[in-house]
């Protein structure tokens, strides 16, 4: 539906505008439900996820959780509305 696409586009591009804001490196997806990003160096997927929802309230999926391949990155799913997403990207750079 074209209002879906519409909704997901503006979704992304605010959760990548935000998290590059806050200082993580988010590539801009060409067409996906999801925002995959690389974890903080130093840092690993399940350790950096579990931070963001115990210190910051933001669930994220650990790369390393679809496998070992996935080791190094952070999926960030875009069913939320765009400021709450702005606004979870924003508590993740606080953990920086």
């Amino acid at each position: 539906m074209p209002g879906n696409v519409e909704a997901f586009r503006g979704r992304r591009d605010a959760l990548v505008g935000a998290l590059r804001s806050a200082g993580l490196d988010a590539p801009m997806p060409p067409a996906t439900m999801y925002v995959w990003f690389p974890v903080p160096p130093g840092q690993d997927s399940h350790g950096f996820a579990r931070r963001a929802l115990l210190e910051q309230g933001v669930v994220l999926m650990p790369g390393a959780a679809l496998g070992p391949g996935g080791e190094g990155y952070l999926r960030a799913a875009l069913t939320r509305p765009a400021e709450r997403l702005a606004e979870a990207a924003a508590r993740l750079g606080a953990l920086l």
